[in-house]
């Protein structure tokens, strides 16, 4: 097995592992057991549980910056490119919902660096919004509506009350639209 396939493969069971028994109940003997391998292994490739769940969560961030990158050159009309875009990040944060709970409700208010990733993530996705928008005179209330209409999709329906994808993307559809009928 490749290095990148050992390193993968451990990315893969604690992405498991974290979603089974959560972040504090997690140990680096778990992960190495679920991927097969000794532990020594995991230490060639990451110092602590902390180094790879953020290592995940830097993936997860990075699929997020994939998304707007191909959203932003878009031609579509702001309120298609945003139901499309919206619907591409809950796709993805659907897949790591798991990792999410424990990213926003675990560890967001006690580590730094993942306070940090979480707010120039957001200021990533606000930029995107805005730029959507430029035509729109009242883009930065626009922006913190679906902003924050979003969150609550993701904190609330998706990781509390666990609400299926479909009834999610249903959701986020229609409050676009709702917000774009009241921009008229």
């Amino acid at each position: 097995m490749s290095q990148s396939e050992t390193r993968q493969k451990l990315i893969d069971s604690a992405v498991k592992i974290f979603s089974e028994k959560g972040y504090f109940n997690t140990k680096v003997s778990d992960i190495v057991k679920d991927a097969g391998v000794a532990q020594g292994t995991f230490y060639l490739y990451f110092r602590s549980k902390e180094e790879i769940f953020l290592s995940i969560v830097e993936y997860i961030v990075d699929q997020i910056e994939e998304t707007i990158n191909r959203y932003t050159p878009s031609k579509e009309n702001a309120q298609t490119k945003i139901i499309s875009f919206g619907k591409d990040i809950f796709l993805m944060l659907y897949e790591y919902r798991e990792i999410a709970y424990i990213y926003l409700f675990q560890l967001f208010s006690i580590n730094e660096k993942f306070k940090s990733i979480y707010v120039s993530t957001n200021e990533r996705i606000k930029n995107f919004y805005l730029e959507t928008l430029k035509d729109c005179p009242q883009k930065e209330t626009v922006t913190d509506l679906l902003m924050g209409f979003g969150r609550r999709l993701i904190e609330f329906n998706m990781l509390v009350q666990k609400q299926e994808l479909n009834s999610i993307l249903g959701e986020f559809e229609e409050g676009v639209k709702i917000v774009f009928r009241g921009m008229r």
